[in-house]
């Protein structure tokens, strides 16, 4: 009803295809709800720890969880930059940028299909980013902690002071420290444990620049001081059996012994401190050849920390591990594309009519690829910085519940280290993916008969 408004008057009516509805309680109460089940089983699944066999369905529920919970959020903020945009470019000179927010206001519930498909996706992926760094990192520790030295040779007799030289000219050996590992009696029982000769302070000198250190030598006290493991601590000052009855004194107490104690009971003793030094192992530097060594000694073992290294990442179970996540994150990379084209299908017949109406006011066809990526490129870059998130918020949310030593070369994976290069990279990447996606479909969608369009919408 009424007169129209006089030309050039400004027009005061509300659209209601612009105004979004305001959500229920219900559901406001339901997506406050999710959040907070997602927050309570992350605090209790880094409360619980990693469960004991079987499949842990806690650790499958927490993390679908997380991520629904972080859409909900990205979903409900959504309007409010979008909001800004819209204001930003009312006045803006083309108008394209405007009318294409505009568009992406009014957008359906479907235009969600897009941010529910790359958050994930960024999630997933730059998880897997952060905990194959980590795992890497505690695979290199694990290889150092079971040689102990980039290059070990171990004997079962002594080695002569001719093999001690040859191994020392051998070309790429820049540094060598003897000891020697034995089997000792505890006092005057049957009780035995083992010990390790060697000068501590050279050894750390070898280790240089190696992510772990030998133990410092203990402080100078009366007696012979030692440093002892736990199973034989508390016992002061004792007597062993080995090359003669010897009385030490406990210094200091070790858990590990890197390249040659983890667990028992073991000590370690200056490495002259027998009636005469015996060789049977010899700690080296360097990047010898590992046949050269054994030219050298035959009848000795090499142990080196490449090969220790290159054992542990070639397991075939951490290899699947490593390219399960990358196939899950092309795979959900590609849904996230497919995900943007669908949205962009399903309103291709209300953009058609709009565009070809704009076309006839002097829309360029550049212009109107412009118009199509900027109706979903407001939420694809709200959830590229959501997912990003997730994915760096998700080790910390989840890494106490999850056992990777089984990667790691038996070591605990922990301490997520944070480089936000890589991840930056995954997020850039799927989010030009998307944005791509959707320049495609428009390039490739034409342009269609405008006078076809404008009879199909009655215009």
């Amino acid at each position: 009803g009424g007169p129209p408004p006089p030309p050039g008057a400004p027009l005061h009516e509300r659209r209601d295809d612009v105004t979004a509805a305001r959500p229920s309680a219900r559901r406001v109460t339901l997506e406050l709800l999710v959040v907070g089940l997602a927050l309570a089983g992350a605090y209790l699944l880094r409360t619980r720890g990693a469960a004991t066999g079987g499949l842990d369905p806690f650790l499958l529920l927490v993390p679908l969880a997380l991520t629904l919970a972080a859409a909900l959020i990205t979903l409900r903020c959504y309007p409010y930059p979008l909001r800004l945009l819209v204001r930003a470019t009312a006045r803006s000179r083309p108008a394209v940028a405007f009318l294409g927010l505009t568009r992406a206001a009014r957008a359906r519930s479907s235009s969600v299909l897009p941010a529910l498909i790359l958050l994930p996706a960024l999630g997933v992926s730059v998880f897997a980013s952060v905990i194959s760094g980590s795992v890497s990192s505690t695979q290199r520790l694990a290889a150092w902690q079971t040689v102990g030295a980039p290059i070990k040779i171990m004997s079962d007799r002594e080695l002569t002071a001719e093999e001690v030289e040859r191994v020392r000219q051998v070309p790429g050996v820049t540094g060598m420290v003897p000891a020697q590992l034995a089997d000792v009696q505890v006092g005057r029982t049957a009780e035995r444990a083992q010990v390790l000769a060697v000068d501590l302070a050279r050894w750390r000198e070898l280790m240089a620049g190696a992510p772990l250190a030998p133990p410092a030598p203990p402080a100078a006290g009366p007696g012979l001081p030692v440093l002892v493991s736990h199973d034989l601590s508390g016992r002061g000052t004792f007597e062993i059996g080995w090359q003669s009855r010897l009385m030490i004194t406990t210094a200091g107490v070790v858990p590990a012994v890197p390249g040659f104690f983890t667990e028992g009971k073991f000590a370690v003793l200056p490495f002259d401190v027998g009636q005469r030094p015996v060789v049977n192992t010899l700690l080296l530097s360097g990047g010898a050849d590992r046949a050269a060594l054994e030219r050298a000694v035959p009848d000795a073992r090499v142990e080196t920390q490449a090969a220790a290294l290159a054992a542990i990442q070639t397991d075939p179970m951490t290899g699947a591990v490593g390219t399960t996540l990358l196939v899950v994150t092309v795979v959900l990379g590609g849904y996230a594309v497919v995900a943007v084209l669908i949205t962009l299908v399903m309103g291709a017949a209300d953009r058609a009519g709009t565009l070809s109406l704009l076309r006839t006011l002097g829309l360029s066809d550049r212009q109107a690829r412009r118009l199509t990526v900027l109706e979903v490129l407001p939420l694809i870059l709200l959830a590229a910085p959501a997912g990003l998130g997730l994915g760096l918020g998700l080790p910390a949310a989840l890494g106490p519940g999850i056992d990777l030593s089984a990667y790691a070369g038996g070591l605990p994976v922990g301490g997520y280290d944070l480089d936000l290069t890589i991840p930056a990279l995954l997020a850039a990447g799927l989010t030009a993916v998307a944005v791509l996606g959707a320049y495609a479909h428009a390039a490739i969608s034409g342009r269609r008969d405008v006078s076809a369009v404008l009879r199909v919408g009655g215009l």
